[in-house]
């Protein structure tokens, strides 16, 4: 497989950042046959170490941190991740920091679509450890369960509908997964086939056991998922019509707790229903700015900001750079 992830650090010793290809000898956890990238600074390190089977790729980063480090991603392709956050916490955040679109919980996993595109992975002072793995859907098909198309289904779902980070719920990781996990990471020098085989392996467990955890939840989840799609398309109708409400309204309208729907949308989703209705609303901006029958203020207006100066501080934070200098950009 394409390697899922670039970490857009050098690859060469440039002053204060030493890069190396082996792994330091004080790292506790090794992968058999990995392809190593090891960066060290006076302040952090970073060790990347990952296996690419046909099928599979998986990986496991440390990240020792003397202050607060950014450390600067690239996804190359859209595609589903199962995260899992051994030690630490770390969240990815948009390029230009404008949006915060996963925070990680120390000991919990979950399943996350990832649009290709430049992020920023933000690490707090301390030690962080976390394991992800990338599958071919259709290896999973050719096994002949049809309940595996669901990844399928749901990869192209989000595709469809996500132009953004989009997770499932973070469960917290049994002893189960632990122990697979750390079985693995203690495997002996294996010839290639047998290591792809010990990947598809562990991948394919940890498959079964995310889907039951996916299962305890199915009904509550299921309903959780239908009310906020219909909400969202709510929300995407009224924008393009002028109709503005607030979330309180829109709580009110579908007879549910303001609180609640914070809270499963960001559950759903991973970011917060606010964010989601501001990008929405942007995107429009851009529609009706391109439209020279629209003055700046009108467009403003027509989607309920209070001004020109609030909306162009919300158009170049998310877009970076003002109303007036996409109209001009735009010719």
């Amino acid at each position: 497989m394409l390697k899922a992830v670039h970490i857009d650090l050098p690859t060469n010793n440039q002053g204060y950042l030493l890069y190396s290809e082996r792994v330091p000898a004080t790292t506790p956890y090794r992968l058999t046959l990995a392809d190593v990238n090891y960066w060290q600074s006076d302040h952090f390190s970073v060790l990347e170490q990952y296996y690419d089977a046909p099928d599979a790729l998986i990986c496991l980063a440390d990240v020792h941190a003397e202050a607060p480090v950014e450390v600067p991603i690239h996804c190359k392709l859209s595609d589903l991740y199962w995260l899992y956050q051994l030690k630490g916490t770390y969240s990815i955040h948009t390029s230009n920091k404008a949006q915060k679109v996963l925070q990680s919980q120390e000991a919990h996993y979950t399943q996350v679509y990832v649009p290709q595109g430049r992020y920023l992975t933000h690490f707090d002072k301390g030690k962080h450890q976390l394991f992800y793995f990338v599958i071919k859907p259709n290896w999973l098909l050719r096994h002949g369960k049809k309940e595996w198309s669901g990844f399928q289904k749901l990869l192209d779902n989000w595709k469809e509908k996500a132009g953004n980070v989009r997770h499932n719920k973070q469960f917290p990781m049994s002893e189960h997964i632990m122990l697979r996990l750390l079985n693995f990471f203690a495997l002996p020098p294996l010839k290639r086939l047998a290591m792809d085989l010990k990947v598809y392996e562990l991948c394919f467990n940890l498959l079964i056991l995310n889907q039951e955890d996916m299962q305890s939840v199915k009904t509550d989840s299921t309903y959780s998922n239908q009310k906020v799609e219909a909400i969202r398309s709510t929300i995407e109708l009224q924008i393009q019509h002028g109709q503005i409400q607030t979330i309180k309204q829109l709580a009110h309208h579908y007879k549910i707790s303001e609180r609640w729907l914070r809270k499963i949308h960001c559950e759903i989703y991973g970011n917060s229903l606010g964010q989601y209705i501001q990008q929405i609303k942007l995107k429009r901006a851009t529609e009706l700015l391109d439209d020279s029958r629209y003055t700046i203020s009108e467009v403003a207006h027509l989607l309920g900001y209070s001004g020109i100066a609030s909306f162009t501080n919300a158009f170049k934070s998310f877009y970076g750079l003002s109303p007036s200098a996409y109209r001009i950009q735009k010719g």
